[in-house]
C-alpha cells in the first residue's frame, strides 16, 4: 500500500515518519521514530509553504537527528499550484538534484500526487502567454480557481542544513564570496549546458514561456513601484524602466532565443544560499527552468553585492565565463555572455520591480527590497540600452 501523503503539519506523526524514512532507506527496518519536536521556521514569511524542523527521537537504531520537512502552506496552495512550484520542486530533487556537481541538501523522502493534465503544463502557459493582455486577468482568475479545486498533495523531507552560515540577500556579501557562488553555479550550468537531459521533463519549462505576461504585470505596477521608490531611482535606472516598457517582451524571448540552454535555478538570491566551510549550498528549487545561464548571473549579482563596482562586476562575469571554459563549454564568446547578462538584468527587473504580486511588509522584507534596488539600479545604469538586441533569434 502506497504511503499517504500529508496535508498539514500535524499529519507528520512519528508513525508516518517512520514509514516514510523506512521506505526511502535512511531508517533500518527494525528501528522507529517515537517523537518529532516541531520548529516552524520563517513563520509569517512563507508565502507558497510550509517549513518546519523536525528534531527526531528514535526507539532503536540511527537517523537523522533533524529533518526539514516541507508542505504547501493551504491558504496559498492555489497560487503555488498554478505556478507549478510544489511539483516542480519534488521532481528537481527526485530526478537532477543526486546527479548536481552542486552542493544542494539531500532528499531522505519526497511525494506529490500525480496529475495527468500537469504533465501539458507548458503547453498550457504557450496558451496563457499568447492570450490578449485585456483577457489575462480572467485567465489568471480562472486558473487559480481550477488550481484551487484540486487539492493536491505535496511532501519533502530534507536534510537540515541549519549547521551551515546562512546566506543574507539584505546584508549581501563581497565581490569575492559572489565568486564562489557563481563557481558553483557554473559547475552547474556546464553540466547541462545544450544537455538533452533537460528534454521531455514537463516540469522545465522554458525562461520565456511566460514573457508577455510577466511584461504585463511589470508595466501594470509602473506607477505604483515609481511612486513608492522614487528615492531610488536614478536617472540610469529610469531610462531601464522605460526601456523595458517597450522592449521588455522582445528582450526576454531574445535572451531565451538566443543564448545556449542549460538548467537554471531563476531564484539565485542569497537567501537561497548558505555555506558550509565556504562551500556554497543552494536550495529552494520551486522556480527552476531551462534557458540561458546568463539569467542566474543577472539575477545573483541584482542583488548579492553591496557597492559592486563596475571594475568588481566585469572581474565577476570574466571568472564565470573562465570557469566555464575550464569545464570544456566553448565557442561562448565574452562579448555575447555580456550581451545576454544585460538581457538577463532587465529580465529580471522586471519581475523584482513588479510590486503589485508581492507583499513586502514594513519589516525584512521592505529593507530587503530597498537594499535589492538601490543594487540593481546600480547594475542596470551602464546598460548601452541602444546596442541590444530585441529581436529573438532562430
Amino acid at each position: 500500500m502506497a504511503l499517504s501523503i500529508p496535508e498539514r503539519l500535524d499529519d507528520l506523526t512519528p508513525a508516518w515518519l517512520t514509514a516514510a524514512l523506512h521506505e526511502s532507506g535512511e531508517l533500518a527496518a527494525d528501528a522507529s521514530v517515537t517523537s518529532a519536536e516541531r520548529e516552524i521556521l520563517g513563520e509569517g514569511a512563507g508565502f507558497l509553504g510550509d517549513i518546519v524542523r523536525l528534531s527526531l527521537s528514535y526507539a532503536s537504531g540511527e537517523g537523522p537527528a533533524t529533518v526539514i520537512a516541507k508542505l504547501p502552506k493551504l491558504a496559498n496552495r492555489a497560487m503555488g499550484e498554478l505556478l507549478g512550484a510544489y511539483e516542480r520542486e519534488s521532481c528537481f530533487y527526485d530526478e537532477l538534484a543526486a546527479e548536481l556537481p552542486l552542493t544542494t541538501p539531500r532528499m531522505y523522502y519526497g511525494d506529490f500526487d500525480r496529475d495527468v493534465t500537469s504533465e501539458r503544463q507548458e503547453f498550457a502557459l504557450k496558451l496563457a502567454d499568447r492570450t490578449p493582455r485585456f483577457l489575462s486577468g480572467r485567465m489568471t482568475q480562472l486558473g487559480l480557481w481550477v488550481s484551487g479545486r484540486k487539492k493536491r498533495r505535496y511532501i519533502l523531507l530534507l536534510e537540515d542544513i541549519g549547521d551551515a552560515e546562512p546566506g543574507d540577500q539584505l546584508t549581501g556579501i563581497s565581490p569575492e564570496r559572489c565568486a564562489t557562488v557563481l563557481a558553483s553555479i557554473a559547475r552547474m550550468h556546464a553540466m547541462f549546458w545544450n544537455s538533452p537531459a533537460l528534454e521531455n521533463r514537463f516540469w522545465l519549462i522554458p525562461l520565456s514561456i511566460d514573457a508577455r505576461i510577466r511584461n504585463g504585470l511589470f508595466k501594470d505596477s509602473q506607477a505604483v513601484f515609481r511612486e513608492r521608490f522614487a528615492y531610488l531611482i536614478g536617472d540610469g535606472f529610469a531610462r531601464a524602466l522605460d526601456w523595458a516598457r517597450e522592449h521588455g517582451e522582445a528582450a526576454a524571448r531574445r535572451l531565451d532565443r538566443g543564448a545556449p540552454v542549460t538548467l537554471v535555478h531563476c531564484d539565485l538570491r542569497l537567501d537561497n544560499v548558505a555555506f558550509r566551510d565556504g562551500t556554497p549550498i543552494v536550495f529552494d528549487w520551486q522556480l527552476a527552468r531551462r534557458g540561458p545561464a546568463a539569467y542566474d548571473v543577472a539575477y545573483f549579482l541584482s542583488g548579492a553585492c553591496p557597492d559592486l563596482t563596475g571594475d568588481d562586476e566585469a572581474a565577476l562575469l570574466r571568472g564565470y565565463l573562465a570557469e566555464l571554459e575550464g569545464l570544456g563549454v566553448r565557442g561562448y564568446s565574452f562579448e555575447a555572455f555580456e550581451r545576454d547578462y544585460h538581457l538577463g538584468l532587465l529580465t529580471a527587473m522586471q519581475t523584482l520591480t513588479a510590486t503589485d504580486m508581492m507583499d513586502m511588509g514594513e519589516g525584512r522584507g521592505l529593507q530587503l527590497m530597498e537594499a535589492w534596488y538601490e543594487r540593481l539600479g546600480a547594475r542596470v545604469q551602464d546598460i548601452d540600452l541602444d546596442g541590444l538586441p530585441t529581436r529573438a533569434s532562430g
